[in-house]
């Protein structure tokens, strides 16, 4: 289904759902009480989180004893997305705040706080249950068991018939993991036992040990970051390019410039930039494990240096001989300033010779160096809001070089050579309210901008 509405200005949206099912059943749309809308995601989160705040005049509260065991119902669509473009997903209500009395003593303002549903499977289903095989599949078997739920209704326009929808949010695998795992789940939750099992993954295909789970407003993704970087550069699967400039941009025959406005950064911050002496002492650039041997009482140093391995794998500017590092080849680094301890334990299944532990010393120095390199360069910029973009997702932000210009620039020389490049969405906020849709993204690159041009007279 394609939305029948025209686009008519950047961040527009339509509302097409916000109702409340009570815990009994009873239903209210909370378009005529809304005043804002946030939902947050992020690529670190195992679950999305968001709230409403409400200005009431009929006391929903006490009419639907509304107490913390509702579901809010969201569909947001930018009109002339087809569905699979939209937001649509079903909240869990978890607490209420900033309850106050405005204007007069029969209105009130409130905050609803929600949750991905799943959260609540998962912090009442503590796991003491054996695991094993593949990651990959252990990781799908946990979430099919103990996470995957129903959490939408359908609810008809007239609101007195409710159904739950059996469809629940599915789990994507962007990165087979090729090696194994045995072990007993000690009371972890699914969350928790997922979130360890991505910490332990070598992948199939890559190089960088960088794997994540976390939910978007479309779906849950369990995969490598370097994934994310080569999907996008091998198919050209960017969100788009964005831009500091002027709004309210016109066309020739006066009308706004619809495009552009929609790819235009009102709000840019720089939050995280290079620190040396950061990635000297944290591991970034050089780091050492102690591999215990707990049974045979032996240890085994293993030495990782990442600037020797970073052409080896993806990063946001594409394969490592193209992207640009923040370092110099020659930067000075000592493995000694950062260590770590891990034991080993091997034998202790003797039929499963190949258990996590024993393969930690080649996960654990590339995947700590690869995590701390999306924190070199980050940045926040607000954009109109759109409904098909997601965390995990990446663009291309030109960020404008500073300075007197002359009629001899090109578009590239007009660019930061530093802060433009591919960036990797790692976070949004939406703010929703009856008019408008908004987007602050945080978005980061392990990488400096790469000069296609120059690249290709060299």
């Amino acid at each position: 289904m394609i939305g029948n509405e025209r686009l008519q200005r950047a961040g527009q949206v339509n509302i097409e759902q916000l109702k409340l099912v009570s815990s009994n059943n009873e239903v209210v749309d909370l378009t005529e009480f809304l005043v804002e809308l946030n939902i947050y995601e992020d690529i670190f989160s195992s679950h999305l989180y968001g709230d409403v705040l409400l200005t009431d005049s009929r006391n929903l509260i006490d009419d639907l004893n509304i107490h913390g065991e509702e579901f809010i119902n969201v569909k947001l669509r930018t009109p002339s997305f087809d569905d699979k473009d939209t937001i649509e997903k079903t909240f869990r209500v978890f607490k209420i705040s900033n309850r106050e009395i405005v204007r007069d003593t029969n209105t009130q303002n409130f905050i609803l706080h929600f949750v991905s549903a799943e959260l609540f499977y998962d912090i009442l289903l503590p796991l003491f249950i054996p695991f094993e095989g593949n990651i990959t599949d252990v990781v799908g078997e946990i979430f099919t068991n103990y996470i995957a739920t129903s959490r939408n209704f359908d609810i008809a326009d007239s609101e007195k018939e409710i159904k739950e929808n059996e469809r629940a949010t599915d789990l994507v695998i962007i990165e087979e993991a090729k090696n194994k795992v045995k072990f007993v789940s000690p009371g972890w939750s699914p969350f928790k036992c997922i979130n360890w099992l991505a910490s332990k993954a070598i992948p199939t295909a890559g190089v960088a040990r960088t794997f994540l789970f976390f939910e978007s407003n479309k779906n849950f993704y369990f995969g490598t970051v370097e994934s994310l970087f080569k999907n996008s550069y091998d198919n050209q699967n960017y969100i788009g390019t964005y831009y500091i400039a002027a709004s309210n941009v016109r066309e020739e025959n006066g009308g706004s410039d619809l495009n552009r406005e929609m790819f235009l950064a009102k709000d840019v911050s720089m939050t995280e930039t290079t620190d040396y002496i950061k990635n000297y002492t944290n591991g970034y650039l050089a780091n050492r494990l102690i591999f215990l041997d707990v049974l045979n009482k032996e240890y085994e140093l293993v030495d990782y240096d990442h600037i020797e391995n970073y052409e080896n794998q993806y990063h946001s500017s594409g394969k490592g001989d193209k992207a640009i590092p923040t370092f110099k080849q020659d930067s000075f680094r000592n493995s000694a300033t950062n260590i770590s301890f891990y034991p080993k334990n091997p034998k202790l299944f003797d039929d499963f010779p190949d258990n996590v532990s024993e393969v930690m010393k080649d996960i654990y120095g590339n995947r700590k160096s690869s995590l701390l390199e999306l924190t070199n360069t980050k940045m926040n910029i607000t954009v109109p809001g759109r409904t098909d973009v997601e965390v995990g997702r990446m663009l291309y932000f030109n960020y404008p070089a500073l300075g007197p210009r002359d009629i001899s620039d090109t578009g590239d020389s007009m660019q930061d050579k530093l802060y433009s490049g591919y960036y990797l969405v790692t976070a949004i906020h939406h703010k929703v309210n009856k008019n408008e849709h908004t987007m602050t993204m945080e978005i980061v690159k392990d990488s400096l901008y790469v000069d296609n041009s120059s690249t290709e007279k060299a």
